[in-house]
């Protein structure tokens, strides 16, 4: 029996076992002068193009109009871990500071992260930064 397959599918059944860890994940923080309302149908958007993997992970998110936050995250079936979060929260009616963190496995990665960056930042949905970034 041939278990090539099985063999290619290894790095996303491992990255659908490890979530979220606030220690050591990749994460950006940055505030952004622009509506949380606004930011939160963005990073929605995002999620669902760019993190859900055609759907296969879940992405989840609520609007909370009372303290004036929100987040979308995206999620595995088992278990419920978070692979990629962003914490949205409305500094003023035009500002809103914005933490993104992702499990950096697969397409959560410090690349997911510039992408999220730059589409609540400027509106244009890319799975792909396009801005040039210092080198470490």
């Amino acid at each position: 029996m041939n278990f090539k397959w099985l063999i290619s599918l290894l790095p996303l059944l491992l990255g659908a076992c490890m979530g979220i860890n606030p220690n050591s994940s990749p994460k950006d923080s940055f505030t952004v002068p622009v509506a949380y309302e606004i930011i939160f149908e963005r990073a929605k958007a995002q999620a669902q193009r760019c993190w859900s993997a055609d759907g296969e992970f879940p992405i989840v998110g609520a609007l909370n109009t009372s303290d004036r936050t929100a987040f979308v995250a995206v999620t595995g079936e088992l278990g419920g871990n978070r692979y990629g979060q962003v914490d949205i929260r409305a500094l003023d009616a035009q500002s809103t500071q914005v933490q993104v963190m992702v499990n950096g496995i697969n397409i959560w990665n410090v690349k997911s992260l510039a992408a999220m960056h730059e589409v609540l930042q400027f509106g244009t949905p890319t799975c792909i930064s396009y801005m040039p970034r210092p080198q470490p």
